[in-house]
């Protein structure tokens, strides 16, 4: 479902993917706009489901996790629906994609060290259904950016 915005809400989410820490007083200056329009607009996002949520972005190496892996998975696919939820119990995957091709599924996972690592591999080894797996540790990040532009 696509939804009209105007200019105001293009460039409102615009500066909220920068920094959604600002004030709606602060959003209200930058825009020409009040604080509360600001905050209805923001809230018809929402609604909309335009805004997911707003989060904090974290800093993963500072706290400790220092690996960043991808991970392919071919599935059972009579077992897919219970692979997905054991996958999503697991909190160092951080995103399972449904993918095309040789494999099920890709997951990216966040794990403190090479130990914590393998222990991960063979959990989601052991889920029943699983039937290979294939990684690859991230060295370095290129780019990473999730912000989306509005068209």
């Amino acid at each position: 479902m696509s939804l009209e915005l105007d200019r105001v809400d293009k460039e409102l989410l615009k500066i909220l993917q920068e920094n959604a820490d600002l004030t709606y007083a602060e959003l209200g200056r930058m825009l020409g706009i009040s604080p509360s329009t600001v905050y209805m607009r923001v809230k018809r996002l929402k609604e909309k489901g335009i805004i997911k949520r707003i989060v904090a972005e974290v800093n993963s190496e500072i706290l400790g996790y220092k690996l960043r892996s991808l991970i392919f998975l071919t599935v059972d696919v009579k077992k897919y629906n219970k692979v997905i939820e054991e996958l999503s119990k697991l909190p160092q995957v951080k995103v399972i994609y449904d993918i095309t091709g040789e494999w099920t599924f890709a997951l990216e996972v966040l794990a403190k060290d090479h130990i914590e690592l393998s222990d991960l591999l063979d959990k989601i080894g052991s889920i029943d259904g699983v039937q290979q797996t294939s990684t690859a540790v991230v060295l370095r990040v290129i780019k990473e950016d999730r912000k989306v532009i509005p068209l």
